[in-house]
């Protein structure tokens, strides 16, 4: 082997036993879930082969499997190829690109991706777009960009705390000295400002993303016959049902 091949081999078998560790697999139950998912007749001994990918055996270096075989091997553990030869860090080309396009990390955009498809990864398609849908709402939300900046200072102030306390007990001081109250006081105040400041735009934000119906429109759902406006009529039917208003809630 190459000293690429080499570090590809290596990658392999480090991220292979990783993912049979992770899914709590020996050899032998990972080989049986294989051939069972697959309808493969593969055998321990060829699991114990491929943790030993590029090292060396009485018939020299042993090598990669099969590419229909590293496929298998990938798809059963839900990754890419690339991802168990090194190629990318990411479990997948798609996260990889997409953490680079956003610059989110991808454990932030793999927690978005695994609560739209519900914790048991098989939520019913219609599920799947109000969760999808739930999340689309907020970032649209114009007033998504005031909470940010909200939240931006939060962590500003809790990475100087944390990162450079002196610097942050300077600036705690320094927005205290006009205050006549003792300094811990002082402190609970300015810390629940910036969290209360916070709270209010998410409030809105909620409040714009997701409006609930007007007084006029609830009224309409329990007395449609006071309202003529037919328009205004079907917009209230359309929040009258409990199972569609509170849908997003199962």
């Amino acid at each position: 082997m190459d000293d690429i091949s080499e570090v590809r081999a290596t990658c392999w078998r480090q991220r292979l036993r990783e993912c049979l560790r992770e899914r709590g697999l020996t050899q032998v139950e990972f080989v049986g879930a294989l051939n069972r998912t697959y309808l493969t007749r593969f055998h321990q001994k060829d699991v114990s082969r491929w943790l030993n990918t590029g090292n060396q055996s009485a018939n020299g270096t042993i090598g990669f499997p099969k590419y229909e075989t590293m496929m298998l091997i990938a798809d059963f553990f839900g990754v890419d190829v690339g991802y168990l030869t090194g190629e990318t860090d990411e479990t997948s080309f798609d996260l990889e690109k997409a953490s680079s396009y956003t610059g989110l990390s991808s454990n932030a955009i793999l927690a978005i991706r695994q609560w739209i498809d519900s914790p048991d990864g098989s939520p019913d398609d219609e599920l799947r777009d109000w969760r999808a849908n739930t999340i689309n709402r907020m970032f649209f939300s114009d007033l998504f960009n005031e909470l940010a900046a909200k939240m931006l200072t939060l962590y500003e102030m809790s990475t100087i705390c944390h990162t450079n306390p002196e610097r942050f007990h300077n600036l705690m001081r320094s927005l205290a000295a006009s205050s006549d109250l003792p300094d811990d006081l002082t402190f609970q105040l300015i810390i629940g400002a910036f969290y209360g400041m916070a709270n209010e735009s998410f409030s809105a934000l909620l409040k714009d993303a997701y409006p609930t119906p007007s007084e006029r429109q609830f009224e309409a759902t329990l007395n449609p016959q006071d309202i003529p406006d037919a328009q205004d009529i079907s917009d209230a039917q359309e929040v009258s049902d409990a199972d569609d208003l509170w849908y997003g809630a199962l």
